[in-house]
């Protein structure tokens, strides 16, 4: 059996991180949250799960917007279901308060990676490396288009991809020295 840790809200709730998220419009909106669970039940990735998307999960859309208002930060960003959201914007359109739920977990994301670099998923990493050293989202095989009969590929936007990943600081995103 898993041993849950108990949360101390005097030493684990972080007024900083609340008013430092209440500083946005749209995570400001989770604070209307009832806790109705409507966001939870239109995600196509709960779906996904049936039965066991808290298990895989670790938090569904709904408590993400709960731990933001009790200011439980650390719980918040160690969220799988960060990083599992697609983005689609069904949480958003279904909340009958309208919760900004999709911009709250954008939110979210972005603090992880701005200060938990260690939650960055595998794949996102790999994602990024790659993009930053080819210019593209997968090496370009010549022989592979050439056997096949393919005509060269233009490459001549792949540089400038690279140097606009470098401006918005990309690699120091990914903790790389370009």
């Amino acid at each position: 059996m898993e041993v849950v840790e108990p949360i101390y809200m005097n030493k684990d709730r972080d007024m900083k991180f609340v008013k430092g998220m209440f500083s946005s419009i749209q995570a400001r909106t989770s604070a209307y949250c009832f806790q109705c669970v409507t966001c939870t039940n239109g995600c196509p990735v709960v779906l996904n799960y049936q039965n066991g998307a808290m298990k895989e999960l670790g938090l569904l859309p709904h408590q993400l917007m709960y731990l933001v208002r009790l200011g439980l930060k650390d719980l918040a960003l160690e969220a799988k279901m960060l990083w599992a959201c697609t983005e689609c914007y069904m949480c958003t359109e279904y909340c009958p308060q309208g919760i900004q739920v999709c911009d709250v977990i954008y939110e979210l994301k972005n603090l992880a990676i701005k200060e938990r670099k260690d939650l960055i998923p595998r794949g996102i990493r790999i994602f990024a490396n790659t993009l930053l050293d080819n210019g593209r989202s997968a090496e370009i095989m010549e022989w592979e288009r050439e056997d096949l009969g393919l005509p060269d590929l233009d490459t001549s936007g792949d540089e400038v991809l690279q140097e606009l990943l470098r401006e918005l600081g990309l690699p120091e995103i990914m903790d790389r020295k370009d």
